[in-house]
């Protein structure tokens, strides 16, 4: 009888000691996570910004070149021109109020994670430091953009995250050439209407290309 006890408490204690390994494995592993998440370190705006590239004059005539580009050629051209001529001085006095103020830059908020997925139901991948750098020392930059308009659908939606909450999103359509913020122009006025430049375009598409989209 005693043989048969001491057998039972040997299979309990064993029961016992392998729960316990598998509740502190279980924990283990939580924490990790928990820790690899919260330890993400926030993205640093380490890349050339238009006050870097630019001195005040350089960009107020580099911005206001591009309204050669439209009338007064055109019908009602005169009208048009004036209409970027002021619109260029607004954009003008936003970036010298914002000049080297790093949360003037989108997503104008911290974050840790970049992502993009293909609309509607794309995989999302994920944007390496480096791509990140490319990414927004692009769209940062107001001289990437002109002032062409047009209607576009989203195909590609990037989110910005913080400890894996979205801080900040943007769109991106019309073959990659039209970059479009939840806030947009008047509120916010440097991606312009939001129409990249080709050679910025080119810079774009090579990018997302290597993310993978």
């Amino acid at each position: 009888m005693k043989g048969v006890n001491s057998h039972s408490a040997v299979i309990a204690n064993v029961k016992m000691t392998s729960t316990k390994q598998i509740i502190i494995l279980t924990l283990t592993i939580l924490v990790a996570s928990c820790g690899s998440r919260t330890d993400k370190k926030n993205f640093e705006h380490n890349y050339s910004k238009y006050w870097d590239k630019f001195t005040d004059q350089e960009l107020i005539d580099t911005l206001f070149s591009d309204t050669l580009n439209v009338g007064p050629d055109t019908e009602g051209g005169w009208t048009t021109r004036e209409f970027y001529i002021n619109t260029t001085k607004e954009l003008i006095a936003d970036l010298q109020n914002d000049k080297n103020k790093i949360d003037s830059l989108y997503p104008m908020a911290a974050f840790d994670e970049l992502t993009i997925k293909k609309l509607p139901f794309g995989f999302k991948k994920t944007f390496t430091n480096e791509q990140t750098t490319k990414f927004l020392e692009i769209i940062n930059d107001p001289v990437s953009f002109d002032w062409a308009e047009t209607t576009y659908e989203p195909e590609f939606q990037v989110d910005f995250f913080k400890n894996s909450t979205v801080v900040a999103t943007l769109t991106i359509g019309a073959d990659k050439s039209i970059i479009k913020t939840n806030i947009d122009w008047p509120d916010f006025k440097k991606f312009k209407f939001g129409r990249l430049k080709a050679e910025r375009y080119n810079d774009l598409t090579k990018l997302l290309n290597d993310v993978g989209q």
